[in-house]
């Protein structure tokens, strides 16, 4: 687990970045520090569970799809019922038709690879509703 902070104070949001590949976790933790938020970064959906029962609670949580054990469904299907008040946003390679099969409710989704333009306006638009 790791935590980057922004590198501009005037924004105070958390997101949550649940991402398996290493490479790809660092980079986007960064990146988006770099864009103002605070940013903490795990590898597997039972790491943003044991950081969710410490009574942290990210305004977004950007959940990977596939993850090792505990998939990115079934961390959506925790964050509705055990911490509703963090906007999940699906960030996936898998095509749409998969995404819809999912059995949860409907969440906001990004396709890899991000664009990062894309990326920044849904983390506003869900910050802003917290």
């Amino acid at each position: 687990m790791e935590t980057y902070y922004p590198t501009d104070s005037g924004r105070d949001v958390l997101v949550l970045l649940i991402e398996d590949e290493s490479v790809s976790r660092k980079a986007l933790g960064k990146l988006l520090a770099n864009q103002g938020y605070t940013i903490e970064t795990v590898a597997t959906a039972e790491e943003a569970v044991a950081v969710l029962s410490v009574g942290q609670r990210p305004s977004v949580a950007l959940v990977d799809l596939d993850l090792p054990g505990m998939s990115g469904a079934e961390l959506l299907e925790y964050l509705e019922h055990k911490a509703p008040e963090t906007k999940a946003v699906l960030v996936t390679a898998a095509c749409e038709e998969r995404v819809a099969r999912l059995d949860h409710p409907p969440v906001e989704y990004l396709r890899k690879p991000i664009n990062l333009n894309d990326l920044l306006r849904t983390l506003a638009r869900n910050a802003a509703t917290n």
